[in-house]
């Protein structure tokens, strides 16, 4: 029996111009209107921004995954938009969030995935560089969100959306 869950993965270039205040003020717009527009439908994911690039997970039924996907890439603020994997999936990696975030404020990915992935074109490439990026967003939204969770005084509260 196929899933009903997928896992859309991909990279963008930031396209957003501005001073560093104006492209972070932007930033948070994006992460306020996703987090309410995937709640809506059904979608969760994590996206990090880091030197100048966004990395992002989107998970949840394929038409709702593609329908956010096609908003990214009429986006204005990405270039470069590359897919690496659209993949069903068992069980969602970012379950808990409508959309995680990790970045901006001194977060430092592992560029070289990132890097790589632009780079390649070839699917077994890019099946590997997908592979990277994910236990990289994974990595980082987690300590991220667990940081902003201490500084809040949540503790050990379960992670919030």
């Amino acid at each position: 029996m196929p899933s009903l869950l997928y896992s859309l993965d991909y990279f963008s270039r930031n396209a957003i111009v501005g001073s560093a205040e104006e492209v972070r003020t932007s930033i948070l717009h994006i992460l306020r209107s996703a987090r309410r527009n995937n709640a809506n439908r059904g979608v969760t994911g994590a996206l990090v921004f880091s030197d100048g690039c966004f990395a992002q997970v989107l998970e949840g039924a394929r038409d709702d995954v593609e329908a956010v996907f096609e908003s990214i890439q009429c986006d204005p603020r990405h270039c470069e938009v590359t897919i690496l994997h659209l993949r069903p999936i068992e069980a969602r990696s970012f379950g808990a969030w409508s959309m995680a975030f990790g970045g901006i404020d001194g977060v430092s990915i592992d560029h070289g995935v990132v890097e790589n992935a632009m780079g390649q074109v070839e699917s077994i490439v890019a099946t590997e560089a997908g592979r990277n990026l994910l236990a990289t967003l994974r990595s980082v939204v987690h300590r991220d969100e667990l940081d902003r969770q201490k500084r809040a005084g949540v503790g050990e509260a379960p992670l919030q959306r």
